[in-house]
């Protein structure tokens, strides 16, 4: 049990392809928003039709890159709003420390008598039963159960 703290979340390169990927996808979206609006508008059925009817016929020479790039901006500042929300565990034989939301706080070990997985969680409880811990932490499963049972910390099966 003597092995290097653990870091289980988002690296540097994680957070690279998340702005990246959720930018890009705002790009798209910004690129495709008029021709698609212009399209659902004509369906009789549609609600908003005035919205869409308004976005379809945006047809300056401006928004042809200004809504692609509000898209792309808009797309990186999600991206970057996800990687604050998503858990950074730190975890060591003596403690585990949580970042989150620019906040962080501290297990002890001897508090944890289970960690387990339920759905994408990782949960933490107490002998009583108590949550410590609940929520997503990036990392496959393999690799979350081994750096818990890397520290000696209880790994319950996932329940079904």
């Amino acid at each position: 049990m003597g092995t290097a703290p653990t870091r289980l979340g988002f690296d540097r390169g994680a957070h690279l392809m998340v702005v990246g990927g959720f930018g890009l996808a705002g790009l798209v979206l910004g690129l495709v928003i008029r021709p698609l609006a212009g399209w659902v508008a004509g369906l009789p059925w549609a609600p908003f039709q005035g919205p869409l009817e308004l976005i379809a016929s945006a047809d300056q020479p401006w928004a042809a890159w200004v809504v692609p790039l509000a898209g792309l901006a808009l797309g990186a500042v999600f991206g970057l709003y996800v990687i604050h929300d998503s858990p950074v565990l730190h975890i060591d034989a003596a403690q585990i420390r949580v970042e989150q939301k620019g906040q962080q706080r501290t297990i002890r070990r001897e508090q944890v008598a289970t960690v387990y997985r339920d759905g994408s969680s990782v949960v933490m409880e107490t002998e009583h039963g108590r949550t410590l811990f609940k929520g997503d932490v990036e990392g496959g499963k393999a690799v979350v159960r081994r750096a818990f049972l890397d520290h000696g910390y209880p790994w319950d099966a996932e329940p079904d």
